[in-house]
């Protein structure tokens, strides 16, 4: 992601082009006309881009918004989420209410930094792409987390349980990459729950000890890498 500033504001474009803007909170009005003026379908804001309210009320006058990201922040409310009947992608962290994604029924991709006070995520039929952050309970098991049974990626960051066990059976998931889970020890249950993966990466994961067995039962592989090595290559 690049920001930078064009007319006066901030902004940034994703692979495909797509145009955000950045909101400072001394100027939102500005920044609302600024989406409509230039057509963009995402907002984006941190703290240290000039972001520092405590609420998302201003993205009830931005309707048509796909995506929105805001990072680093420390919100009262999040109402104006709702707002939002075509959202696309969700990514709001870390201090924030509770978030119900039933409300939210379009999102598509999300980066989810954990929390057990958010509701619904396993209702999110048209959910494509999940990155999520920090899970990590008491149980130390994936028992906790209900996933949407459609995702075709999934990507796991520093998460505690110490096996895949828990997690559903996500028969349409191409991409899986686990980074940074310390305690995790195996992956035996990969070919129950993800039996078409096709891509997969086990990164500073050092107690997984079982991958190279694991690989041999995932016939869909076209890419493996565990622990520092390539398992699979075509």
């Amino acid at each position: 992601m690049a920001i930078q500033r064009e007319r006066e504001f901030l902004v940034e474009r994703d692979l495909a082009g797509r145009l955000s803007v950045g909101f400072e909170s001394t100027r939102i009005d500005e920044c609302v006309a600024e989406v409509a003026s230039r057509g963009a379908l995402g907002v984006f804001g941190s703290p240290g881009h000039g972001f520092t309210g405590d609420n998302l009320d201003f993205l009830g006058l931005m309707p048509d918004l796909k995506k929105v990201w805001f990072w680093d922040v420390t919100l009262r409310d999040v109402a104006g989420l709702y707002a939002l009947s075509d959202l696309r992608y969700f990514g709001v962290h870390p201090e924030r209410p509770a978030v119900d994604f039933d409300r939210l029924a379009s999102l598509e991709e999300m980066v989810w930094h954990y929390s057990a006070n958010d509701t619904n995520l396993n209702s999110l039929d048209a959910l494509q792409l999940l990155h999520l952050w920090h899970f990590n309970t008491k149980r130390r098991s994936f028992e906790d987390l209900a996933l949407p049974s459609r995702l075709a990626e999934l990507q796991i960051n520093w998460a505690n349980p110490k096996s895949l066990d828990g997690l559903p059976e996500l028969p349409e998931l191409k991409r899986l990459e686990i980074h940074r889970c310390r305690n995790l020890e195996s992956i035996s249950d990969l070919p129950k729950i993800a039996p078409n993966l096709e891509h997969l990466v086990v990164a500073a994961c050092g107690r997984v000890s079982d991958g190279a067995d694991v690989v041999k039962y995932m016939p869909h592989l076209r890419h493996a890498f565990v622990r520092d090595q390539v398992l699979v290559s075509s």
